[in-house]
């Protein structure tokens, strides 16, 4: 009986046993996985890696030999660099292209030449009228224009160009005139009143003299719109295209989005 149940006894331990190790079996993680497999899986990447840092090099490499070591890479973050150029690398300015136009024919020169010779005519008038008639004269370039404005884009471009510059040599001429005379008049009286002090006795007499000085140096704008008239209208008469310093590009601008595209 003793045997009997040692035997037995055995046979339970080992029963209890593997009930154990299938209970563990079974909460565990599962099989572990074999090392062949797990090293297999690592060195494939680690050569994954190493491909990707290969075309890395080969892109920078790339890069630096075609845009110079300066430029910053595309697989490089932007933040990483400033925005701004860099030091030596020069970066090209978009510039307004000027218009050009094609030859021009002899109605177009004519009337081009008309436009600008305008302007000798409306100094004429200002002086014989002391001004009064300018704003007669000064309004043909313009009328030149609304007439080639669909007809003719180098007759319309010099028209304004006329118009424009006869309408600084008059009336930009008479407003500098009467805000210098109006300035010219608080100084002088300014000036009376320091001689309480003794100061006006030195500055009456030089204010006295600046609007005489003033307005002999304002007469340099209706003399450049003439001269620069003149040159314009022999230039167009020969088929060139000349153009007005400053006033030239002012007109293309309102020719291309302004007042004067929608007439």
């Amino acid at each position: 009986m003793d045997d009997q149940d040692r035997i037995v006894d055995l046979n339970g331990e080992n029963v209890n046993n593997d009930d154990s190790a299938v209970d563990q079996s079974v909460e565990g993680e599962g099989v572990p996985i074999p090392d062949r497999i797990r090293d297999a899986v690592q060195d494939v990447g680690r050569r994954v890696k190493e491909e990707m840092d290969r075309g890395r090099d080969v892109v920078k490499e790339y890069e630096e030999r075609y845009y110079g070591s300066n430029r910053r890479s595309r697989l490089e973050s932007p933040a990483d660099e400033d925005l701004a150029p860099p030091e030596g690398v020069y970066v090209p300015v978009k510039t307004k292209k000027r218009k050009h136009f094609g030859e021009p024919d002899a109605n177009e020169r004519k009337w081009a030449a008309l436009a600008h010779g305008s302007t000798l005519l409306t100094a004429l008038v200002a002086l014989a009228s002391a001004g009064a008639g300018v704003l007669l004269t000064m309004f043909i370039p313009l009328c030149i224009y609304f007439a080639f404005r669909k007809r003719s884009e180098y007759v319309a471009f010099h028209a304004l160009q006329a118009f424009t510059i006869q309408l600084v040599g008059t009336i930009g001429w008479l407003a500098l005139v009467v805000t210098g005379l109006v300035v010219w008049i608080a100084l002088l009286i300014l000036s009376a009143l320091l001689i309480l002090v003794l100061v006006g006795l030195v500055l009456l007499p030089l204010v006295a003299l600046m609007f005489p000085v003033f307005l002999l140096v304002s007469l340099a704008l209706p003399l450049g719109m003439v001269i620069y008239s003149v040159i314009a209208a022999i230039e167009t008469w020969n088929g060139h295209n000349y153009r007005y310093p400053y006033i030239a590009d002012w007109v293309e601008n309102q020719l291309q989005g302004s007042v004067f595209s929608i007439f």
